[in-house]
């Protein structure tokens, strides 16, 4: 289905960029003296939250996409200003025009700067802050509920209870999946109402670099910036999927659907096979106990989702085919907008077509339920 692109490919992993004026304009009159926003200095915009240093992720998130487009691929700089932020980051009709452009008909949408929300210290500001994000996104989303598919944010520094009663209402406004910090202690049992509440849903629960509850921008700045990226993006999604498996969470919610976005896929086979030679040598004393292999609950509660990553398809056969979702990770740089196709005529050589059918289109469809894109 739709191999060639000319009907379009589903993006598993794509985002909006906040506008300037979304929390000062839209949180609780109690907040907005310290509502996000966005401060110009001498070098770049920077995004500012109450409690956390500024940072400097418009470049990134949302503008030096259109020097690469410009500069046959290569970006100079990522200090850049808000207002020369790619439009369809926050106007959904700008954003119906780029998903044609692209050859995409549908994506599955996460935040930009509100990804640094997880890491808020004050869990009353922080709630608020997640509650103006969904109400947003819904209302983006509701310009084309085919196309634009929302994934909701959850507070996870106040009372589990919190989270559970945003879960609910971001099912109502209309999300199709929630996400999580990706240092959340799974296994706590402080979260064993969230898991039953979010297993009764029905929302795919997403996991997302950059997404955390210690502030990303602060932990390696005494290293290269290549490497920083790979410690930003892959080394905490390991961590976290690791975690998950050997928490006993999928095994006591069989109903719960995990998806480990835009940390890409080649490591996980990997990965997973280390994780089930050790439960094969040490499962007698290994806690949380686990009755089947971390592979296991693997294959059967967890997708993921890549942009460009040969080497993901070469072991996909490790993994699950059904639960592999490509991306275009729209508007960040490193995304693969406006030359998707070619990035996945690239990526997917040797592919069988109905395996390409399956990651380019039907296993986003099944799992976030879109239709009639």
């Amino acid at each position: 289905m739709h191999t060639n692109g000319e009907k379009g490919y589903i993006s598993a992993d794509s985002h909006i960029y906040e506008p300037d004026d979304m929390w000062t304009t839209r949180m609780d009159k109690r907040f907005r003296d310290r509502a996000p926003h966005t401060q110009a200095l001498n070098d770049a915009d920077y995004f500012c939250l109450d409690g956390l240093p500024p940072a400097p992720t418009v470049g990134i998130l949302g503008v030096a996409i259109q020097e690469k487009m410009a500069g046959e691929g290569e970006v100079t700089s990522v200090l850049r200003r808000n207002q020369d932020c790619r439009p369809g980051a926050w106007d959904p009709q700008a954003r119906l025009a780029d998903q044609d452009l692209d050859h995409v008909r549908a994506e599955v949408l996460y935040p930009g700067a509100g990804l640094l929300l997880f890491s808020i210290p004050d869990a009353e500001y922080q709630r608020e802050c997640i509650r103006v994000y969904n109400d947003w996104l819904s209302d983006f989303c509701k310009a084309a509920p085919k196309r634009l598919i929302g994934t909701g944010l959850l507070p996870l520094r106040g009372p589990v209870e919190w989270a559970i009663t945003e879960a609910e209402r971001a099912a109502r406004i209309g999300m199709r999946g929630v996400m999580i910090p990706t240092d959340l202690v799974f296994h706590d049992p402080q979260y064993q109402p969230l898991w039953t509440a979010l297993q009764e849903l029905n929302l795919p629960v997403a996991l997302h670099p950059g997404g955390a509850l210690q502030f990303p921008f602060g932990e390696f700045t005494n290293i290269p910036t290549n490497a920083w990226v790979v410690e930003n993006k892959i080394t905490p999604m390991l961590r976290s999927l690791s975690i998950l498996l050997a928490s006993a969470v999928p095994q006591q919610y069989p109903g719960l659907r995990f998806v480990i976005v835009e940390g890409g896929i080649g490591w996980m086979a990997a990965m997973l096979r280390f994780m089930d030679h050790w439960w094969e040598d040490h499962r007698k004393w290994l806690q949380p106990k686990l009755d089947e292999k971390p592979s296991y609950y693997f294959h059967r509660q967890v997708w993921a989702t890549f942009e460009d990553d040969r080497a993901g398809m070469q072991t996909r056969d490790l993994l699950n085919v059904d639960h592999l979702m490509w991306g275009s990770d729209y508007p960040h740089t490193e995304g693969t907008f406006p030359r998707s196709q070619q990035q996945i005529a690239h990526d997917f050589v040797g592919v069988p077509e109905t395996e390409l059918c399956k990651i380019v289109w039907d296993n986003a469809a099944q799992l976030y339920a879109i239709t009639g894109a």
